[in-house]
């Protein structure tokens, strides 16, 4: 190539670059989404940990961020159902009732918070914010009336694990809230 052409061709790519410079920094990344949620460290951890996280680049928009962090808390909250169940039904020491009640209890409400979940996800596809602070209102009540019921019956829980997984998800949800409040 010639020098006039590479000169040209060196100019359009500086101009192209500049161009889509404010566009870059106008989107906001994992962690500037993050930092507006009350539980920060948990929102950067979780999502870069899952292998969800793993594909959505750092520029993405607050809504493609919270539908993955959805998708996090969903899998999140099948696990702490499932423990849960597994528990009651296979755990280490026999339950009394009233704790067989409250684990119970504590599934409903987290299978109950995952089809909140399911709505929210509806609702953003739809983009009805309305539906949205809603669905996610009752699913971070679900979780909150899922720990006030383990909290009944602490001293008496098998394994305190389970304890710290309601609250964590309880917090994800809490996450998930405060960005959807930011986005509309």
């Amino acid at each position: 190539m010639n020098p006039i052409a590479n000169n040209l061709a060196l100019a359009l790519s500086f101009f192209l670059c500049i161009s889509f410079l404010p566009l870059l920094n106008a989107l906001p990344d994992i962690t500037k989404t993050c930092d507006k949620v009350k539980h920060k460290e948990l929102c950067i951890g979780s999502f870069k940990e899952s292998y969800l996280g793993r594909y959505v680049p750092d520029n993405a928009e607050p809504e493609v961020l919270a539908s993955v962090i959805i998708k996090i808390v969903v899998n999140n909250a099948s696990d702490v159902s499932r423990n849960l169940k597994t528990t009651v039904l296979e755990g280490p020491v026999p339950l009394t009732p009233e704790v067989r009640a409250k684990y119970g209890i504590c599934d409903q409400e987290v299978v109950s918070a995952m089809k909140e979940l399911d709505k929210v996800r509806t609702a953003m596809e739809a983009g009805n914010h309305r539906l949205e602070k809603l669905n996610m209102k009752a699913a971070v009540t679900n979780t909150e009336n899922c720990e006030n019921e383990l909290k009944q019956v602490e001293a008496q829980l098998p394994d305190k694990k389970q304890f710290g997984e309601v609250t964590v998800l309880k917090e994800l949800l809490e996450n998930i809230d405060d960005i959807i409040k930011t986005v509309g």
